[in-house]
């Protein structure tokens, strides 16, 4: 992903003056900027796209700094750019019970905790149809800001919304479907032998 494409693309797309370089300082420039980063947030918290997803061995706090009255006695901090968490491990378990209280994780194990996040990706890593929905929420941001069609700027946005739902599935399939709870039971049905 080329943020100067991306930005020009939208520009374009909405009859408006394009860019030579990124912060330029024009009306074209503050707009579309502004509309970027706030669409490149909001898809990568919407959704739990591939290319942001991340597994990552948590960094153990001091006991001090934890703030769950639940489970008091071991905190990891998440990253930084962490949005949110979808799963966490202990090894390679699965954990059903934890806590996240800011930036913080608490549970019952002391080491070896893992957290499968998404995070800011990398503009090297967006998928293409990740990119053109964010391109098309640029122009609905250009179409608000630069030429004050409020109407097709919403129909732009509901494009982009009908694009997200076609791509949810689509960058799903690439990993298979998981429960999070493992039954003891279920599996020892499956290990019956008849």
């Amino acid at each position: 992903m080329d943020k100067l494409t991306i930005l020009n693309n939208a520009l374009r797309a909405t009859g408006n003056n394009t860019l030579n370089v990124l912060n330029d300082g024009t009306d074209e420039y503050l707009v579309a900027n502004g509309a970027f980063d706030r669409a490149v947030r909001f898809l990568t918290a919407r959704h739990t796209w591939p290319f942001a997803t991340t597994s990552d061995l948590l960094e153990r706090i001091p006991d001090g700094e934890n703030k769950s009255r639940r489970f008091s006695r071991n905190a990891f901090r998440l990253a930084p750019n962490t949005l949110h968490v979808k799963e966490v491990y202990w090894g390679t378990t699965p954990l059903t019970e934890y806590e996240i209280i800011g930036n913080v994780l608490s549970c019952n194990y002391g080491s070896d905790v893992y957290a499968m996040a998404v995070k800011e990706a990398p503009e090297e890593r967006w998928h293409p149809l990740a990119e053109e929905i964010l391109t098309i929420y640029v122009e609905a941001g250009c179409l608000r800001g630069l030429n004050e069609d409020f109407s097709e700027a919403t129909r732009r946005e509901q494009r982009a919304e009908g694009l997200l739902e076609e791509a949810r599935p689509l960058n799903d399939q690439q990993n298979p479907a998981r429960n999070i709870y493992k039954s003891k039971i279920a599996a020892a049905r499956g290990r019956r032998r008849v």
